[in-house]
């Protein structure tokens, strides 16, 4: 499981440091069909993190504020560091790093209020209609993610996020399945 925490973070560390919007939310996408498969905390993390880094790269107010910009150099420092422990297999350093990256992302957030609803609990609704969406039952997307049912339902209708993640499959192939099984 490491080495899918150690490509996470690097993907993760490099798409940061390049400021790159497009890459961020390929590492959260990646991540949700990973916790889609398997629970794991420092995976759930880096999903939501990715998320969050997503919209602050995109948002140039963020890099032009001394106080955040220091923080989100911080910040690129701390995933560098999370990436280097994975490679190591030393997990409680993963995941301090991970919670001091956290940590510097809510700083620069309680600084700039311009939103309802904080980054953090965005990118907790993104994942669990994600994972609804891949075929988590309502209950178990809203537990993982700690989200409300209510909300999960109602971004998922608003967003249209399950015609965005189901694989169009022809009735051909479809049939193909389903003699392939009756064969065996």
């Amino acid at each position: 499981m490491l080495q899918n925490h150690y490509h996470l973070l690097s993907d993760l560390y490099t798409a940061f440091k390049d400021k790159d919007v497009r890459l961020l939310k390929k590492v959260n996408d990646k991540s949700a069909v990973l916790i889609a498969v398997e629970f794991d905390q420092v995976i759930y993390d880096v999903s939501i993190l990715s998320y969050i880094l997503a919209k602050l790269t995109s948002k140039p107010r963020f890099w032009t504020n001394p106080d955040s910009k220091t923080r989100l150099a911080q910040v690129r420092l701390l995933l560098k560091e999370a990436a280097d422990s994975a490679k190591r297999e030393e997990t409680s350093a993963v995941q301090s790093a991970i919670s001091e990256a956290f940590e510097q992302v809510k700083m620069i957030e309680s600084s700039d209020r311009r939103f309802i609803s904080d980054f953090e609990q965005k990118a907790r609704l993104k994942l669990a209609s994600t994972l609804y969406a891949q075929g988590f039952s309502l209950g178990n997307a809203s537990s993982v993610t700690g989200v409300e049912k209510r909300e999960i339902l109602s971004y998922a209708g608003k967003t249209m996020m399950f015609d965005r993640l189901k694989s169009e499959v022809r009735m051909d192939e479809r049939l193909k399945r389903i003699r392939k099984i009756f064969k065996d």
